[in-house]
């Protein structure tokens, strides 16, 4: 699952490299119609659907979850939770800045996943929380 798709490049990467199902949600359509377009363009199927993070309740959720997200909008995705309750096994929440991410790692632990990696460039980092079982 991808939040926040864009134009699909995780969702993209993430069939090329064997996962599937893959899917990815986006509340702006032009985002969703470029992920569809890009997709079939790389001769890939990824299920993308509209979805607005910050009205939308709970978010969408899969074994593995793809959050390329600035801080705001992750903070309401952990606020909100996953749909059906179902916390992803992995985590992935990327486009934070380094200053943020202890934060990230926080709001995301009361979910019970739990930081295992921290990768960080620059002023940016991106997080690993896997599910403590």
């Amino acid at each position: 699952m991808d939040l926040g798709c864009g134009s699909g490049v995780l969702a993209i990467a993430a069939a090329k490299l064997g996962w599937s199902p893959v899917a990815g949600v986006d509340h702006e359509l032009e985002s969703v119609r470029a992920t569809a377009e890009n997709a079939e363009a790389n001769g890939v199927v990824v299920a993308v659907e509209r979805f607005d993070l910050i009205r939308g309740g709970p978010a969408p959720s899969a074994p593995l979850v793809l959050a390329n997200l600035l801080r705001p909008l992750l903070l309401c995705v952990a606020r909100a939770g996953f749909a059906g309750g179902e916390v992803p096994r992995t985590l992935i929440a990327s486009g934070l800045l380094s200053t943020e991410a202890d934060e990230i790692a926080a709001a995301f632990a009361r979910h019970g996943l739990v930081e295992t990696d921290r990768r960080a460039s620059a002023e940016w980092s991106a997080l690993v929380l896997r599910r403590s079982e």
